[in-house]
């Protein structure tokens, strides 16, 4: 009997042991399967998520990730996802915006896996719908531009002139004028979220036209920002605060998404049989970040900026009326005001924004 006992004590640490070496194969307690559209090394969007869910993996023990890149918005999600639910992903994000519908019809067929996706529309017990509200957070990074450039003129490249977009741009300009009444904001659209050329272009278009201090709404921000520095120019980053790294002299500062506690927290949800879908929306200090300063970024400066931060958290408004729109008519009137769950409508530029809507 001593004998078998020894056996059974040899024989547990020796499993203990195997199982904390690295490599051993143990069975995770959750997968998290992500989608995306473009390439996680873009210093943007795409690596916002992947820098997050390596966060969670590290963070939960027993959870692990598989990601599938460049995955375009078309039935092919459909088929990358009912991949990942064969390998037995319980919890699910297809990460862009056109991923959205495709990931509505797989989880019609599996509702006992939970799908998250960073956009908006209904809700259902087994997708919900998040993002971080930038549109607000962007007047904190006017407030940076407009005392930082010499030209009074900033440029801001989007892909698409959807109304989450365009609310980043109206913050932008309000932010500037606020500190700087000769503030003009120059928009130039793309026409999509990731061509690298056109990117190329209009950012030099900007810097043509007299800008030297130039933002961006586009998956990867690597494009625009490596450009203007390349010219000397300013730049104010977006999506992910690793962008900091492509501008090392010109780089003033930049929001961030900080996925991972809002990931983390649905992750433990599933684990514990208690996901629901709801609709999470939240600004700095929640899902969104300022990145750090830029070494020529002055102190005051850096405290201009943190001081609008600080309002923001506390709830100042900036789309709160009366507002004019870019062609002198009444946009918001008195009173009147835009909140967090209405930004994708925005279809008007602010007054001092140089661009059309359409």
């Amino acid at each position: 009997m001593k004998q078998l006992f020894r056996f059974i004590v040899v024989l547990c640490a020796a499993l203990l042991g195997l199982a904390a070496t690295p490599g051993f194969a143990q069975t995770p307690r959750l997968i998290i399967g992500a989608i995306y559209v473009g390439s996680t090394n873009d210093y943007g969007y795409n690596k916002s998520f992947h820098d997050a869910l390596a966060q969670v993996a590290r963070e939960l023990p027993g959870v692990k990730v598989i990601e599938a890149e460049n995955v375009p918005e078309s039935a092919d999600a459909e088929r990358v996802m009912e991949g990942m639910i064969q390998q037995g992903a319980r919890l699910i994000f297809p990460t862009s915006f056109g991923h959205k519908d495709f990931a509505r019809k797989v989880a019609k067929r599996h509702r006992d896996v939970a799908f998250e996706h960073p956009g908006d529309g209904k809700t259902e017990s087994n997708f919900g719908v998040f993002f971080g509200s930038t549109q607000i957070a962007w007047y904190a990074m006017g407030v940076g531009a407009g005392k930082m450039t010499r030209s009074h003129k900033l440029g801001f490249v989007i892909g698409m002139p959807i109304g989450y977009a365009l609310g980043n741009v109206n913050a932008f300009q309000m932010g500037a004028r606020s500190v700087n009444a000769k503030a003009r904001t120059v928009v130039v659209v793309t026409g999509g979220w990731s061509d690298k050329a056109k990117e190329a272009g209009a950012a030099n278009a900007l810097l043509d036209q007299g800008c030297d201090v130039v933002a961006m709404h586009v998956d990867s921000p690597a494009t625009v920002i490596q450009t203007v520095e390349a010219r000397g120019g300013m730049s104010i980053g977006f999506q992910s605060i690793e962008a900091r790294a492509l501008a090392p002299k010109g780089w003033i500062t930049g929001l961030g998404f900080t996925w991972a506690p809002f990931i983390k927290e649905v992750a433990q949800s599933v684990l514990a049989g208690k996901f629901r879908g709801e609709a999470t929306y939240q600004g700095l200090g929640g899902m969104v970040a300022i990145a750090p300063f830029g070494s020529a970024v002055p102190a005051e400066v850096q405290k201009l900026v943190n001081d609008a931060a600080t309002r923001i958290k506390k709830g100042f408004n900036p789309f709160t009326g009366p507002l004019l729109d870019n062609a002198g008519n009444t946009a918001l009137p008195m009173g009147a005001s835009i909140g967090n769950d209405q930004m994708g409508n925005f279809n008007w530029y602010v007054e001092g924004v140089i661009g059309k809507v359409r």
